[in-house]
């Protein structure tokens, strides 16, 4: 027994938090710088609608992005179309169960998004949809 309370086992009392916090901050920061840049798939901006729909999970799907100015890529490699359907078709042959989905901006017309639905059909897909911004249904709380 030692005199002087220096045992192995004896508690910190005076903890610096300063570290900790700082370091916990500059996470949160970087969080902030990169949160934003996850949102967009392709570098293309795209506007969805609104929709009261379930929505789909993503980590299985095949997505088409159609942008307002015209740009498209499948899942995230810009591509012009006439490249879509051999392409889709690849896809399709390796994963037939997986779900097409179409991120088109809201902007786009109905006549282009039925030419994509036709190429992923003619292509093999099984499953498709069409994605939407969640919104709130009357009555319900957001969340």
């Amino acid at each position: 027994m030692h005199a002087g309370g220096s045992s192995r086992g004896s508690i910190i009392s005076n903890m610096q938090l300063a570290p900790l916090v700082d370091v916990a901050l500059v996470l949160v920061i970087i969080f902030m710088v990169t949160a934003p840049m996850l949102n967009e798939q392709a570098g293309m901006t795209v506007d969805l609608p609104k929709a009261a729909t379930i929505e789909a999970r993503s980590e299985d799907n095949v997505t088409i992005t159609l942008s307002a100015s015209g740009e498209l890529a499948l899942n995230d490699e810009k591509m012009p179309l006439p490249r879509l359907e051999p392409e889709l078709r690849k896809i399709v042959a390796k994963h037939s169960d997986r779900l097409i989905l179409i991120r088109a901006d809201k902007e786009v017309t109905h006549k282009q998004i039925l030419e994509l639905m036709s190429i992923a059909k003619r292509s093999g897909a099984k499953r498709m949809a069409i994605a939407t911004l969640q919104r709130t249904r009357p009555g319900r709380r957001a969340g």
